[in-house]
């Protein structure tokens, strides 16, 4: 079973304004309200392709339980541990740019990470863990290496993607596959990034600490992925009218991670993830699989020397 980790999701607010002007009234078009949060977009990712999975995490108030009615409607089987407050609306403003503004959900108390953490108890080695995104006020960042560290334990395949400092400190319990963006990649290190070979240093880096697998997403110059059989793969991106970049990672990693399941190819894999990662920028919400296989011509894998 696939078991996702949202500490700390959200309801993202889809809308547009023509014209924008800062400190004037503006008038948005109909807006998408999206249930989001890197573990519960890889959830609807995985639902999309016809997979299983749980979503764990917290939530709280009205926000929460649309988050929880929303995963419910699309089938998606929830454990959330229920909280004092209210769960997040984070505000994605298309204008001229593309502005995101996040905000932030009530603290969670011991108590409650203490439940949280009793809802990993049934975790066993059939299981694979995607623990995403960042903790929720009230944890600390040694609580999100406490979750790596019991998946680990109870012998289920660990996958990370979060903050630098988060991915760094989970490395030791060897996971699966870590997907830092280039930009990521140089920050975990306090490097820039200027080559390919640059791409190289650091993602073997990452391997030579415990990721076993690493996925370098690099926004329109596709993806690089280093396997734990020591081959280096590239992947370019399908082309098309780019709706929200949100969520493209986390479609790529769910797919990637899926597909590798079934196959155990890595070069099918990165062109399915490519694919997913493609999809989902080009719709509103997390894409669908008829897209994905129709974008996956466009995708070619090539090795990196």
């Amino acid at each position: 079973m696939y078991y996702t980790i949202t500490l700390n999701p959200a309801i993202d607010m889809l809308t547009k304004v023509e014209n924008f002007g800062l400190g004037k009234l503006n008038r948005t078009g109909e807006s998408d309200y999206i249930v989001g949060g890197k573990g519960i977009n890889i959830s609807l990712l995985l639902k999309n392709i016809g997979k299983e999975s749980k979503a764990l995490g917290f939530i709280a108030g009205f926000t929460g339980y649309f988050i929880k009615n929303e995963l419910k409607k699309h089938g998606i089987e929830s454990y959330f541990v229920e909280t004092k407050g209210f769960t997040r609306i984070n505000i994605k403003l298309t204008t001229d740019t593309e502005t995101e503004i996040n905000s932030q959900s009530s603290k969670v108390s011991a108590e409650n990470i203490k439940e949280f953490f009793n809802t990993l108890d049934t975790l066993n080695s059939e299981d694979t863990v995607f623990l995403s995104g960042n903790i929720i006020p009230g944890m600390d960042s040694d609580d999100f290496v406490k979750i790596a560290e019991k998946v680990r334990q109870k012998g289920a395949k660990l996958v990370v993607d979060s903050n630098k400092d988060m991915v760094i400190n989970t490395l030791k319990c060897k996971p699966f596959i870590v997907k830092p963006n280039e930009f990521e990649l140089g920050e975990m290190f306090g490097a820039k990034l200027n080559s390919i070979e640059d791409i190289k240093k650091y993602a073997r880096k990452l391997q030579e600490m415990g990721a076993q697998n690493v996925l370098v997403s690099r926004g329109s110059k596709g993806a690089i992925l280093f396997t734990s059989t020591g081959e280096i793969l590239g992947a370019n991106i399908a082309k098309g009218k780019v709706v929200s970049t949100i969520a493209a990672g986390d479609s790529m990693l769910a797919m990637f991670v899926a597909k590798y399941d079934e196959t155990k190819d890595f070069k099918l894999s990165l062109q399915y993830a490519s694919a997913a990662g493609g999809a989902t920028s080009f719709s509103a919400g997390v894409g669908k699989k008829e897209l994905i296989e129709e974008l996956l011509v466009q995708i070619k894998v090539e090795d990196v020397l």
